[in-house]
């Protein structure tokens, strides 16, 4: 009895020693610590009236998003992380791996979750610490309801089973691609939900994605600036001798100088006759007397990509069969631009250009796409077999490619469409052959 006694006794004196000790708010890193950091590269705000239209067009059910997953690797030191693009464009979240977003329009309350994985403090100590659940995260991610990556699946199958419908938002894959993880999750909340269906809603998406707003295209300026400044670098900078990679590092350099925050691309620098492989990974190739150099390179800011590929003289000059390759090629890409506007078809722009190969007796020479959406992905969201709309951001960019006469050609701009045709968004780099080698005469 008296040790029963003298443990209440001791019990609740702890109690009350605890009760009387300051109570502490729960620890967050300070601003500009921990991850997420926040949303880029805009506020919240932006990417809440995003859902917010998202679920405005799906009018119910439920849809779930997977972010890109944590590089894997057996190296110390960790691989660059890249978000999926359709996730950073609904949340922003761009730094966080392995978040899921959950989107459950027809709710009354909840609407939106963000699940981020479990905490490892032991892992932290290696990599970067993150934040523990809470209000600091809420107002960081702008979400109304942030949770751990553990509890999806219950709270997926808890929204199907009151809204029946569950919408797929991509990505579309081929037969023999690994099955999408929203897939499999998909077919296991159907298998044990009766009455629930799957929708295809990845057009939907895909169509948001396609036409930008002003302040990606504030971005896109930006990084277009960046890349201009590399480009002219390049024709400024090179000189017969030197290498590829040398040449590619000078480009490279102006990017940054530009204001460019990466690289939207590996850069593509082709001299001679590697020029004529469309997707050349070399880089050890000397850059000869009378070679036409193919550059393929460009900067990205903000997340935000460019796609720009011009062609020049190694010694400033084309020579007579180079200059009517080069103006045959420009002629192609001025034809596809001439048909550019809000309604048209890709397939129509990609014959415009062809045909000006077929009358020249060349289009064996030109075997690949004419150009595709630019955006958070430098090949960014798109469907073909719809019209083009007002606010699309993409590029034309035909080409010949000859290793027989130890050349390729390519000529890309990118172009903002709109409802009466595109303005070319890359005009402060030289195009023409007379501009390019009026640009390259003026070398010191």
């Amino acid at each position: 009895m008296n040790m029963m006694i003298s443990r209440r006794v001791a019990m609740t004196g702890l109690a009350a020693a605890t009760a009387a000790l300051p109570v502490r708010a729960q620890v967050f890193p300070p601003a500009g610590y921990g991850t997420p950091a926040g949303t880029a590269p805009f506020p919240p705000g932006v990417f809440q009236e995003r859902r917010r239209r998202l679920m405005e067009k799906l009018g119910g059910g439920v849809a779930l998003l997977f972010g890109a997953g944590k590089p894997s690797g057996i190296s110390a030191v960790e691989s660059p992380f890249t978000q999926n693009a359709d996730f950073a464009w609904l949340t922003g979240i761009v730094d966080e791996p392995d978040a899921v977003l959950v989107l459950a329009p027809g709710e009354r309350n909840v609407r939106e979750y963000l699940f981020l994985p479990s905490r490892d403090p032991e892992v932290e100590r290696w990599e970067i610490e993150r934040l523990p659940l809470g209000a600091e995260l809420e107002r960081r991610t702008g979400f109304q309801r942030v949770q751990r990556a553990s509890a999806v699946g219950s709270v997926v199958t808890a929204l199907a089973s009151q809204n029946k419908e569950l919408h797929f938002l991509g990505p579309v894959v081929g037969p023999d691609s690994p099955m999408p993880k929203v897939l499999e999750m998909y077919g296991k909340v159907a298998q044990r939900m009766p009455g629930v269906k799957i929708t295809d809603s990845s057009k939907i998406l895909t169509g948001m994605r396609l036409v930008k707003d002003p302040a990606e295209l504030a971005l896109i300026r930006r990084a277009l600036a960046a890349t201009a400044r590399g480009h002219m670098a390049g024709m400024r900078g090179v000189k017969p001798g030197m290498s590829e990679r040398q040449l590619k590092d000078i480009i490279e350099a102006g990017f940054r100088e530009g204001g460019g925050e990466g690289l939207a691309y590996s850069s593509i620098v082709g001299s001679g006759r590697n020029a004529a492989s469309l997707h050349y990974v070399g880089g050890g190739g000397a850059i000869r007397d009378g070679d036409l150099i193919l550059v393929d390179a460009a900067a990205s800011v903000g997340g935000y990509a460019t796609d720009i590929t011009r062609t020049f003289p190694a010694n400033g000059r084309f020579n007579a069969r180079q200059r009517a390759s080069y103006d045959l090629v420009l002629a192609a890409q001025e034809a596809a631009a001439s048909r550019l506007k809000a309604g048209v078809y890709y397939y129509d722009l990609a014959e415009a250009a062809k045909e000006v190969f077929r009358k020249a007796g060349r289009i064996d020479q030109f075997y690949h796409g004419l150009g595709h959406q630019v955006g958070l992905d430098v090949h960014d969201a798109w469907d073909q077999s719809l019209p083009i709309p007002a606010g699309a951001v993409m590029t034309i960019e035909p080409g010949l490619y000859s290793q027989v006469d130890n050349e390729g050609i390519r000529i890309e701009d990118m172009y903002l469409v709109t409802q009466t045709g595109a303005q070319r968004m890359s005009t402060a780099i030289p195009r023409t052959a007379d501009e390019v080698e009026r640009f390259m005469a003026g070398r010191s």
